[in-house]
């Protein structure tokens, strides 16, 4: 579960969005429960990296060229019908608006972009996010301390506390919500990338500048829903490789961000597609993860290449951008449409 995280981010849209959500409620009371709100000035202090600022520890990664040139396909049918495919990563930094630029005339020239779903235009219908977090309410009149050991709520709380989250808020929501919460937080106090420069929201963007109509392959509602399936033991595990990682954690996402913006495929690939490490993990944990992993990208993949070959077909040239774990191996996105008898070239950035 090291790079949970990182499949996350190139994987999956709605992490980014949910800071959003639980910040519009920073005005509102917590919820009654009949548990009394935990004092983190009594408990015991938890060691946690320093979050006065990110880690500094140098990461991995291939030298800069001159001009970022993350991954792009052309994707053509027989009858001559063109998609383009270009996988993203939902947090970056300046060096993403230059991406657009080199990208802009490929995606000015469509009839509509593609994205996971319209992230832009979700996190401005409030009253919908928030009946949408419904889901991630516990019925039953339990709290989530319930769920947790004592030691992992404590950590988690406190992070949530450190990131401005209102974990008070948050205690009749489960464990799914919690876990992408202590990941949001991650994100929020280690990480130097920013999710307003995420890739998918610049594309975005730019598509509402230049009157470039937007489609949703998926939905935020199908990703909530996909992300609060899973089994309790899952997001424990989450939850706490997520914490006891927390100081390599700007490391590893600046890892990834390296890796994506000057287009080293392979490494991309097998850094977010593999679990290097399988840790201290039972047989049962194992099969949690590879079940995880699995339902979060391949298993989705077999829906956005269903999109892919039905936007083709419809004859429009459509430009088709997806977290960039979706491109990756043998059941991304890229071999999935030649196995389907589609032409996928490559485009080299300058041609």
């Amino acid at each position: 579960m090291k790079k949970t995280i990182s499949l996350l981010l190139a994987a999956i849209m709605i992490l980014s969005l949910l800071f959003t959500a639980v910040s519009c409620r920073k005005d509102e009371a917590a919820p009654e429960t009949t548990e009394e709100p935990i004092s983190t000035e009594e408990s015991a202090p938890t060691e946690m990296p320093d979050v006065t600022e990110p880690p500094t520890e140098e990461t991995d990664v291939p030298p800069e060229p001159d001009d970022p040139s993350p991954l792009m396909w052309r994707v053509t049918d027989d009858a001559g019908h063109t998609l383009y495919l270009f996988g993203t990563i939902h947090v970056g930094d300046a060096r993403n608006d230059a991406v657009l630029e080199r990208i802009s005339p490929v995606l000015g020239s469509c009839d509509a972009l593609a994205v996971e779903f319209d992230a832009v235009a979700y996190e401005k219908n409030t009253q919908q996010m928030m009946i949408d977090m419904m889901q991630y309410v516990l019925t039953n009149g339990s709290v989530i301390s319930d769920y947790m050991p004592g030691e992992l709520y404590q950590r988690a709380y406190d992070l949530l506390k450190e990131a401005g989250l209102m974990p008070d808020v948050f205690k009749v929501y489960n464990l799914a919500l919690w876990s992408q919460m202590v990941d949001q937080a991650l994100l929020e106090i280690y990480a130097d990338l920013d999710t307003s420069k995420g890739m998918d929201r610049l594309l975005i963007r730019y598509a509402y500048d230049k009157d470039i109509p937007v489609l949703d392959v998926e939905s935020a509602q199908f990703q909530m829903a996909l992300l609060n399936s899973f089994d309790n033991e899952l997001y424990l595990l989450s939850i706490e490789s997520s914490l006891n990682n927390a100081g390599e954690y700007n490391s590893e996402v600046n890892k990834m961000y390296e890796l994506w913006l000057y287009g080293d495929r392979d490494t991309l690939w097998a850094y977010i597609t593999n679990e290097d490490e399988t840790g201290d993990y039972t047989d049962e944990q194992l099969a949690l993860i590879e079940d995880y992993n699995y339902r979060l990208v391949d298993e989705r993949n077999l829906g956005m290449r269903d999109k892919a070959i039905e936007y083709l077909n419809s004859g429009d040239t459509v430009f088709f951008a997806v977290g960039a774990a979706h491109m990756a191996n043998e059941a991304g996105l890229v071999q999935l449409l030649i196995d389907a008898g589609y032409t996928v070239e490559q485009i080299t950035y300058g041609d």
